[in-house]
């Protein structure tokens, strides 16, 4: 036997003082009774004395309070098999780890925020498949689709941004692998949540749009960064600033967030454009993607404890329907 609910034992304490109260009023109501009668009349009292019922009262309903607080416990025994669907969808994240997402003009940066973004996402699901693809020139799979969240977030923390010779920003890279992950999916519901400052240097995106409308993918562009633009640290192995990133003739680089090609993505795919630019946007599209709705992905059978609080409550309440049918009798003499 197993309890699913073990702490309600802890009300075994309030029972213990209830049965202290209980023999003390006990005791009281005798000191009473022996103020007014003496021995030898107590003694002729009617066939059962109000102790006894008194005993008898406080038994059944101490009887009571005990199964009533096992059926509260939740005990269980036995098994049976019970069919359970498992409802979700499968996300990929798709994050842009090009230089440009140094960009300070989200604190700390571009990139820390999209992140915290992925990580708080994560920590609002319950079924669905999620994997995470980092793309700049090149893309390539951080963490393969998973229900495990800790293993995502963790892979999402590790993200850095890509190495000098994977520099660039091209959409089609990281669309490409996408299509590629889900080739064995056979759910309905897929989703893409593409986190980038909308750069996409290379501009062959649109030739992917029929495959991810043919696989039933839908786009969600999430934009990284301020329209006005900001420009791209330099810093050093110890994260000190050591300049700006400049252009050929010497002049900065400013970095500035492309929506068009964004909000292109995810209308001709049935998704939604959402520009990221502080904690209650983080919610809202949190709340978005919480109220997609979910299709079954799998089902399965699980073998689950059989309840039997039942039992105990049934018992409880016949005692304690006994305990209110005793009555205390009427003092009366006993006739001679």
């Amino acid at each position: 036997m197993s309890f699913s609910s073990p702490e309600a034992f802890f009300l075994l304490l309030v029972l213990a003082l209830f049965i202290g109260i209980a023999a003390r009023n006990y005791k009281k109501k005798k000191a009473l009774l022996g103020d007014f009668l003496s021995t030898t009349a107590y003694k002729k009292l009617g066939v059962r004395s109000g102790g006894e019922i008194d005993f008898f009262k406080t038994s059944l309903a101490v009887l009571a309070m005990i199964f009533f607080i096992l059926a509260l416990a939740g005990p269980e025994w036995g098994e049976k098999f019970e069919p359970l669907e498992v409802k979700g969808i499968e996300m990929v994240f798709l994050l842009d780890t090009s230089n440009s997402m140094n960009a300070e003009d989200l604190k700390p940066n571009r990139l820390e925020v999209a992140k915290q973004l992925i990580i708080s996402v994560v920590d609002n699901l319950q079924t669905d498949y999620v994997g995470l693809i980092n793309f700049a020139g090149a893309a390539y799979i951080q963490c393969p689709l998973t229900i495990d969240y800790d293993a995502l977030k963790l892979m999402t923390e590790a993200s850095l941004i890509s190495p000098r010779e994977e520099q660039g920003t091209d959409f089609s890279e990281a669309f490409l692998l996408a299509l590629k992950t889900y080739e064995k999916s056979k759910s309905d519901q897929r989703l893409l949540i593409m986190i980038t400052d909308g750069e996409d240097q290379e501009k062959r995106w649109e030739g992917f749009i029929p495959a991810l409308k043919k696989q039933k993918i839908i786009v969600f562009a999430v934009g990284i960064g301020i329209t006005s633009g900001a420009p791209i640290p330099l810093r050093d192995k110890d994260g000190n600033l050591t300049g700006w990133k400049k252009d050929k003739k010497g002049n900065i680089v400013k970095t500035r967030l492309d929506e068009n090609s964004l909000i292109q993505v995810a209308s001709q795919t049935g998704g939604q454009y959402f520009r990221l630019t502080d904690a209650a946007a983080v919610d809202s599209f949190v709340s978005n993607l919480k109220s997609f709705e979910r299709q079954v992905l799998k089902q399965k059978i699980k073998l689950k404890k059989i309840k039997r609080f039942y039992i105990p409550l049934i018992i409880g309440i016949i005692l304690l329907l006994l305990e209110l049918t005793l009555t205390e009798r009427k003092l009366s003499w006993k006739e001679k």
